[in-house]
């Protein structure tokens, strides 16, 4: 907000952290604490990217 005021007040970002999803639509906001990545995934709508499982080996 303090680097870039105009974009800020464009925006509508009156409080910080504030992070804002555009892509894909619907528009999303997560204001305040980011430090939980699994609420801030849900709140922005975005599933998490399985992990990557090992295929089982062949056993011979």
């Amino acid at each position: 907000m303090l680097e870039n005021p105009q974009l800020a007040e464009d925006e509508k970002i009156l409080a910080t952290p504030t992070l804002i999803k555009q892509l894909p639509p619907p528009l999303r906001r997560v204001i305040g604490d980011l430090s939980d990545t699994e609420k801030v995934l849900l709140g922005l709508e975005v599933r998490p990217q399985a992990s990557a499982q090992t295929p089982p080996r062949d056993s011979q």
